[in-house]
């Protein structure tokens, strides 16, 4: 085999450990309301669905690590690009000057950044207790310490946050940083309701329904399945697909059957999820038993594009031993050589 052969496909077998210059564009069915950076232009979006639309509702100038490029390992000094959620505020007392008044923990490293061999943490989002121009980061995010106080009763557990080195298509063309007074901030949330998931004017406009693609056909069977596909299964786009086996996971966590771990990846799972396959099994049997009156909310499905996956989440709410847990449930998904996807890893974020 001619040596450039060789080195192509165990290119093509080995999991990516970096995409350069990963650039993002919105899922048609984005969250109603997340944090995007651009970390060529040094700007943090706040983007909000209004009128069936995400618009930006508010930008910030954003510092992010010393060292440009995508994160690898720990202490390189750069800022991790991907699809993270905001998992808690920092209580803990910091360097003021360091960090300034505020911090929220992201959950860096992801189940893909796992897979890839990428190590670290302590990856937030936080201010200074300086001005931020001209400083870096250690490899967070930071923004000015009274521009995040206006964030704060907003950065609740479980808001998603988008790191790309270009932020491109709608509504991010021509947005920048300047001098015109920010849009309004939206009032703040009451104790137990999520940001991300406020129900849209007309949330038809944002997402196709249940079962549907943008064309209106089913959505296709799992591989495997004795269940003859849609003729149109095979022009699903990978945001349809997505969708489709988020709620085949929903259908088989609701039903509570053993064929849920159909739609894990065997191979990459244990090593993006810490947790064997054989713990996973377990693991479902055991919330089948123990989380009763469960809620997988399926019209609110909202999906994400990673660098090489795909993120859905929704609201997920139980109740076990007479206390009602409630929070975001992520999927994270990667397709394998058939195209297919598979679930890598979960997080649960309970607010």
């Amino acid at each position: 085999m001619p040596r450039f052969l060789f080195v192509l496909l165990a290119c093509l077998l080995l999991p990516a450990t970096a995409l350069a210059d990963w650039t993002a564009r919105l899922s048609s069915c984005a969250p109603e309301y997340f944090l995007a950076a651009d970390k060529s232009r040094k700007l943090l979006f706040q983007v909000e669905h209004r009128k069936s639309a995400p618009e930006i509702t508010r930008t910030f100038d954003c510092i992010h690590g010393r060292r440009e490029g995508d994160k690898q390992k720990e202490g390189d000094l750069r800022t991790p690009e991907g699809v993270y959620f905001i998992t808690h505020k920092i209580e803990r007392k910091l360097d003021f000057m360091e960090y300034g008044p505020h911090a929220f923990n992201l959950n860096y490293p992801n189940p893909a950044d796992r897979l890839r061999g990428k190590t670290g943490g302590g990856i937030w989002l936080h201010s200074k207790g300086q001005p931020i121009e001209g400083l870096t980061t250690r490899g967070c995010m930071a923004i000015d310490m009274y521009e995040i106080e206006d964030l704060v009763p907003l950065l609740i557990p479980g808001t998603p946050v988008i790191v790309a080195e270009h932020l491109e298509g709608a509504p991010f063309e021509s947005a920048q940083k300047s001098g015109d007074a920010p849009a309004p901030l939206p009032a703040p949330l009451p104790q137990g309701e999520t940001a991300v998931f406020h129900s849209p004017e007309h949330a038809a406009e944002l997402c196709p329904p249940p079962g549907q693609n943008a064309g209106q056909s089913a959505c296709p069977p799992l591989a495997g399945s004795s269940a003859s596909p849609a003729p149109e299964a095979a022009l699903l786009s990978s945001e349809e697909s997505v969708r489709c086996r988020t709620l085949l996971w929903m259908d088989r966590r609701l039903r509570q059957t053993d064929d849920i771990v159909e739609l894990y990846d065997r191979k990459n799972y244990p090593r993006a999820g810490r947790e064997k396959f054989s713990s996973l099994k377990k693991r479902l049997r055991s919330e089948f038993s123990r989380q009763k009156d469960l809620f997988l909310d399926k019209e609110g499905i909202r999906l994400m594009e990673g660098p090489g996956y795909w993120v859905s989440c929704f609201i997920k709410s139980y109740e076990h031993k007479g206390v009602l847990h409630h929070g975001l449930q992520a999927l994270y998904w990667l397709p394998d050589e058939k195209g297919e996807f598979f679930i890598i890893g979960e997080v649960w974020i309970s607010n």
